[in-house]
């Protein structure tokens, strides 16, 4: 049986060079990297994260007050209070603005999993009463730079 013996082909100094990483690469290309996290830090101050949740809202009408209903999961009224915006969206008059007026703790009567929220409308918004409209709970609005912040703190 035969031995084989390994045959170097560079001499030391070669071997060296290659095992080396240029000094420029490793100066330079740590700044690039610092820059881009850095940069990518920033840009996250002003991208926007809303968190929301899509309801459907019943209008309905006592008195002369109209308000609109919606069933939220009970696992999200945690995350809601008052005065929180409701963005509307009607087909016929386009989008609109409302704000919750009240949340309800106790179940909602058609699905114990679901709780009831009062939605104010402004006075300029029309609604009739029995329409039924598309709407997003904004539970909220914030960078989402400052959100990552949050999540680290546990909220």
């Amino acid at each position: 049986m035969e031995e084989r013996k390994s045959i170097e082909l560079r001499s030391e100094k070669v071997r060296n060079i290659i095992g080396q990483i240029p000094p420029v690469l490793l100066r330079y290309g740590t700044v690039i990297i610092g820059l881009t996290l850095a940069a990518l830090c920033i840009l996250s101050m002003y991208i926007p994260y809303r968190e929301t949740v899509s309801v459907d809202i019943v209008i309905e009408q006592s008195n002369d007050t109209v308000y609109g209903l919606a069933l939220v999961p009970k696992d999200r009224i945690l995350l809601m209070r008052h005065g929180n915006r409701v963005m509307i969206h009607d087909p016929l008059s386009g989008s609109s603005e409302a704000t919750v007026s009240h949340i309800s703790t106790i179940p909602a009567r058609s699905d114990g999993r679901q709780r009831e929220v009062r939605i104010a409308f402004p006075p300029t918004v029309t609604m009739q009463p029995g329409d039924v409209l598309e709407g997003r709970i904004v539970l909220s609005d914030v960078s989402v730079f400052n959100r990552f912040i949050q999540s680290l703190r546990g909220r």
